[in-house]
């Protein structure tokens, strides 16, 4: 995917949460502080971000470690990157570097961080194992991976979807088949930080209510389309898999129709994990 779709819709998410209601900045900023915070950041620590994005966790981190520490902020968009360099030079955080690169291969010497951080990434990425072994590698002995995923194979969408059904069971089939963010579930990514060569670790679920009503079937529509950037979205891997505009049509036809009754609820469940890199004689 061109690295520019993902500053785009980064830049968008950025914006709607800015004039987001207090409960959900509430939320965000609580998911930020839980990763940071467990990632036992202090004055002086040296830590990677991973997919930063426009700095949701690096900026955070950086105002933690202070300019005794250092923050590099790593992501293959050249657009989110020029626009969180922006923002840390307004904020006078000179401690963070950022860093064009494929999160899969970071070019970062062995032992560079105190900590690696990250927030919804995992989930999109096609070799988690890959990454997080990237991590394992870049980190001190004894130090901490500290990552919030949200879990969309286990989403509970309570939606009467009546004749619907048999059309919306094939296309979740496909989203599980072939969308990395419904490709694991919440044991199945702890299991994969332990494969990587992390011990001691430790995750924590929360329940993310994340309930809306759609006005119309094009406003869900357009959910469908651009609720995740460019080739990333459910309507475009269903169509790369041979879904009719006809059939994505009519889930978002059910879904508006659904979604305004007392009995819909959508229940996302989000994972935090922490885990830490043992000693060398450990690993070899």
């Amino acid at each position: 995917m061109p690295a520019d779709i993902w500053a785009k819709w980064l830049d968008e998410a950025d914006r709607e949460g800015a004039a987001a209601d207090r409960q959900l900045r509430i939320l965000r900023s609580q998911v930020r502080d839980r990763v940071v915070h467990k990632a036992g950041l202090k004055r002086g620590s040296r830590v990677v971000d991973l997919g930063c994005g426009m700095g949701f966790l690096s900026l955070e981190a950086a105002r933690v470690v202070g300019h005794e520490g250092r923050v590099l902020a790593v992501d293959s968009s050249p657009g989110a990157l020029e626009a969180l360099a922006r923002l840390a030079c307004d904020m006078g955080l000179d401690n963070l570097t950022t860093v064009q690169a494929d999160i899969s291969s970071l070019p970062l010497e062995d032992d560079t961080a105190d900590a690696v951080i990250a927030r919804s990434v995992l989930s999109y990425v096609t070799d988690r194992g890959l990454v997080l072994r990237e991590a394992l590698r870049v980190l001190h002995t004894e130090g901490i991976l500290s990552l919030f995923e949200p879990v969309l194979s286990e989403e509970e969408l309570v939606l009467d979807w009546g004749d619907d059904i048999y059309l919306w069971t094939r296309l979740r089939q496909v989203l599980e088949r072939h969308h990395p963010a419904y490709g694991f579930n919440r044991s199945g990514l702890v299991d994969e930080v332990k494969e990587a060569g992390f011990e001691a670790v430790e995750s924590f679920t929360w329940h993310a209510d994340v309930t809306r009503p759609f006005a119309s079937a094009e406003e869900a529509l357009e959910e469908l389309n651009s609720g995740l950037p460019g080739e990333l979205s459910l309507a475009a891997t269903w169509r790369r898999q041979g879904a009719t505009e006809e059939e994505i049509s009519g889930v978002a036809e059910r879904l508006a129709a659904s979604s305004t009754r007392i009995s819909y609820h959508d229940i996302l469940p989000c994972i935090y994990i922490w885990g830490t890199k043992p000693p060398r004689e450990a690993t070899s």
